[in-house]
């Protein structure tokens, strides 16, 4: 079966010296531009636009005044000269645009047989490829007349009839009155009775002027049945109606070799991923890691039995946990990457009309659902909100989804109300303001000269930062050395104020002048720091006055919580020595900061990358120190278990350095006078009078770490 091609485009461009001549002056130039030039300007945009939709379309060029190089004249002697097939029907390519002639001949062509030949290679396609729609575009200003005879008119329009070719004319507006002659009543012709279209190249120009995205016979849909309670399912299908999409989706890739400036699309860089040890530096296999998760500074391990016992959301569905006021689902709670609206199964009479009365009761009763949905088999679950949407114009009635966050993704600010006398408005204030809201209003912002009075319509107004970059993409591709350019004027006018809004509210601006006089506060920049031994928030400058640059005291403040810096601040890796002073100073004992401690020290020596443990061994000098002035026991305790975790690691680095500081156990005879109980504490008292190892842990220890031990004690 021959494959299918939505369209097939073969672009006529006269080149010959009839189109050379240079045109009236255009005052918005600053050089004339003549036919020839508009025409390769236009056929370009229109390639460039095959090649960013990626749709599924053939194109072809056919050059009308050029040298001869066409089938049909190599069949027929005498006959269709002066017809180039530049490049025959293919999917668009940039090497099409880079092609087109520099400049015209110095030949004419006949546009008449231009036609024929451009059906001609259609035949020849259709042998290959099913093409749904056929389409030529003829451009050429008619001024090299073409030879022909009436019944050969009506046999050719009545073949390009049935065939169902579309014969469009772009440089001269066939629908003009004033442009008369043969040709042009001939080629008029043509354009009615194949249902095609004329314009001219300004404005076949203003719709090529952004890209626009590919056209869809039919919308991507969701089919899934909406569950409410054990028993009510009803088949549904999602469409799409809004989606925030990236600006550049997967483009194939390609090699560039410097060499020869040529790209190739089966070469590439071979890359080789290997995984080190970073203790011992040593070549890891893949079958030999354990995926894990970075918490802090901690690695936290996941297993393949860890995976089996994760939350699995179920197959895919669409189910109601309850209905809740609407005036509860504020705009703010809403969050996802667009909107779908959902009607009933189109094969399923009955699905409508559930969705048509559940989308009525909805909004009788302003209530709003709330869904489960699971999209696929393994994917995560998310909460939707169910809104009715119903348009009594065009009896447009359905539901609408939309995604509405969880409870830890909302974030409460409690704004105060600013009803105050000193920032009260007067009615003439106000009133200033309404003017300026009217004098503003984007559905009236153009006058007659311009097809449509509102600027920026919803559903039509083109992203600039999308447009942008496909306009470097393309640029890049027919200019590879090149820095790319700025963004085009049609593109900045995006972000212009239309000249009617800016004149219309030109007035109420310098009212609102008036009537609100505002100081203009210069800050000098301050250099801010907290003030010693303070416990609410003071800002001190230089001189060590308190800052007053927060403005008006009576000016509304909002309410945030203010984080308790007292009893907040932790043990961390950073400086830990220094937290556990601040802590300590602050009335925390020794049993209160030694489970932070030691936490911080694991830490520095479990996710060291880099081999240098000074930092934390010298925690742990200083640990140790403060247990023998009070307590020896947590540091006892600790370093047992310690120990045995660095063993089973295999750290044999860690236990070396800690035994060349001297950080083993502590003894009695490090500190006599400790106030340690011994007797009233027996159990811990154990591990600080025994210096040996329990028993248990030799049964997991190597003949070689056993050496290792007796040094250290």
């Amino acid at each position: 079966m021959a494959p299918k091609v939505d369209q097939g485009t073969i672009i006529i461009l006269d080149v010959g010296r009839n189109v050379s001549a240079v045109g009236e002056k255009n005052e918005s130039a600053e050089e004339n531009s003549s036919f020839f030039q508009k025409a390769k300007e236009c056929a370009a945009r229109i390639i460039e636009r095959k090649i960013m939709t990626r749709a599924n379309n053939f194109v072809g060029v056919t050059l009308l005044g050029s040298k001869t190089n066409n089938k049909m004249a190599e069949e027929v002697a005498g006959a269709f000269r002066q017809i180039n097939v530049l490049s025959p029907l293919q999917t668009p390519t940039w090497q099409m645009i880079r092609n087109l002639p520099e400049e015209p001949s110095k030949s004419r062509g006949d546009w008449f047989d231009a036609l024929i030949v451009a059906a001609d290679q259609f035949k020849d396609e259709m042998e290959r490829t099913n093409i749904l729609n056929k389409k030529i575009i003829l451009m050429t200003n008619f001024q090299s007349p073409a030879k022909i005879n009436d019944d050969q008119v009506e046999m050719v329009v009545n073949g390009f009839k049935e065939e169902n070719f579309e014969v469009d004319v772009i440089g001269l507006d066939l629908t003009d009155e004033s442009h008369k002659g043969d040709d042009i009543d001939l080629a008029r012709h043509f354009v009615q009775e194949t249902k095609g279209a004329t314009a001219t190249f300004d404005y076949a120009m203003r719709y090529l002027l952004f890209h626009k995205k590919k056209a869809t016979s039919s919308a991507w849909h969701w089919n899934v049945e909406l569950s409410i309670g054990p028993n009510i399912k009803i088949p549904i299908s999602a469409f799409i109606r809004t989606k925030d999409e990236p600006v550049v989706k997967p483009w194939k890739k390609a090699v560039r070799n410097p060499v020869t400036s040529t790209s190739s699309t089966t070469e590439g860089v071979m890359r080789n991923k290997v995984l080190v040890n970073t203790e011992n530096y040593s070549t890891v296999e893949a079958v030999d890691i354990v995926k894990g998760y970075h918490y802090g500074q901690q690695i936290i391990p996941l297993s393949d039995f860890d995976k089996s016992m994760l939350y699995e959301p179920g197959e895919k569905s669409l189910s109601v946990y309850g209905f809740t006021h609407a005036d509860n689902i504020q705009w703010e709670n809403l969050n996802g990457d667009g909107l779908q609206y959902i009607f009933g199964r189109i094969s399923d009479k009955k699905a409508q009309y559930a969705i048509r009365c559940l989308a009525e009761s909805l909004h009788e009763l302003n209530l709003v659902g709330l869904v489960r949905r699971v999209f696929n088999n393994g994917n995560a679950p998310k909460m939707f909100a169910l809104m009715p949407v119903i348009d009594p114009i065009e009896d447009f009635l359905c539901l609408s989804l939309a995604g509405i966050c969880f409870k830890e993704d909302i974030k409460n600010m409690a704004f105060p109300q600013t009803k105050f006398k000193k920032f009260a408005c007067s009615n003439e204030q106000v009133n200033a303001f309404k003017d300026l809201i009217q004098a503003m209003d984007l559905t009236s912002a153009y006058d007659d000269t311009f097809d449509d009075s509102e600027a920026f319509p919803i559903a039509e107004t083109v992203s600039p930062t999308i447009q942008y970059v496909l306009d470097c993409i393309a640029y890049r591709a027919m200019n590879p050395g090149k820095p790319l350019p700025e963004p085009r004027d049609d593109i900045m006018m995006l972000f212009r104020i239309p000249p009617l809004i800016e004149e219309r509210s030109r007035n109420p601006i310098n009212k609102l002048k008036q009537l609100l006089q505002l100081k203009k506060v210069e800050e000098k920049p301050k250099r801010r720091t907290k003030a010693q031994g303070s416990n609410d928030a003071t800002v001190l400058d230089q001189s060590g006055n308190q800052d007053q640059s927060n403005g008006d005291l009576d000016m509304p403040k909002v309410q945030l919580s203010i984080l308790n810096n007292k009893g907040s601040v932790r043990i961390g890796t950073i400086d830990p020595i220094d937290d556990y002073q601040t802590l300590a100073n602050n009335g925390k004992t020794l049993s209160d900061l030694a489970g932070d401690m030691t936490d911080a020290i694991e830490s520095l020596i479990y996710c060291n990358l880099d081999g240098n443990y000074s930092k934390a061994l010298g925690a742990m000098a200083f640990f140790r120190h403060e247990c023998i002035k009070v307590d020896p026991s947590p540091y006892n305790t600790w370093l047992l278990t310690f120990r045995s975790a660095l063993i089973s690691r295999n750290n044999i680095d860690v236990i070396n350095k800690i035994n060349e500081m001297n950080l083993s156990l502590i003894f009695k005879e490090e500190n006599p006078a400790s106030t340690y109980d011994a007797e009233n504490n027996h159990e811990d008292s154990q591990l600080y009078e025994n210096d040996t190892v329990p028993d248990d842990t030799e049964l997991s220890i190597k003949p070689e770490i056993n050496d290792l031990y007796a040094e250290m004690i």
